[in-house]
């Protein structure tokens, strides 16, 4: 069996949804990890996630990754508010993707680990 390309854990401590890209991601794939995450009691009390891009080829437009989360994250969160971190290889991604951010005020794009989490947790 192949190994799932997105997964995550949901850090209790930091309360926290860690979530990894690993090889290439589809927008099927996509699709079927929000629908999981979303549906887990314990992910959607914490209300945020870092996902980790870094090891990723993501085989999904920037429309398509809208479109998709959006389309899920609506009928999943009711409303509730998400906000999430995305960590990248270098600074033409972080363009690249806070672009496709850039309509999401809850969203920011960063190269450090540490920095991402901090301003997650930031109150």
């Amino acid at each position: 069996m192949q190994p799932m390309p997105i997964t995550y854990t949901v850090d209790r401590e930091k309360n926290v949804v860690l979530v990894t890209w690993r090889g290439d991601v589809t927008k099927d794939d996509y699709r079927a990890h929000l629908r999981t995450m979303l549906q887990d009691p314990v992910a959607l009390r914490a209300g945020r996630s870092l996902v980790d891009l870094r090891e990723a080829n993501v085989l999904l437009s920037g429309a398509e990754l809208n479109a998709v989360g959006d389309l899920e994250s609506t009928a999943r969160l009711g409303g509730r508010p998400w906000r999430t971190a995305v960590l990248v290889t270098s600074h033409v991604l972080t363009t690249q993707y806070g672009m496709f951010l850039q309509t999401e005020a809850t969203d920011s794009v960063f190269l450090d680990r540490a920095a991402a989490l901090a301003w997650l947790v930031k109150e």
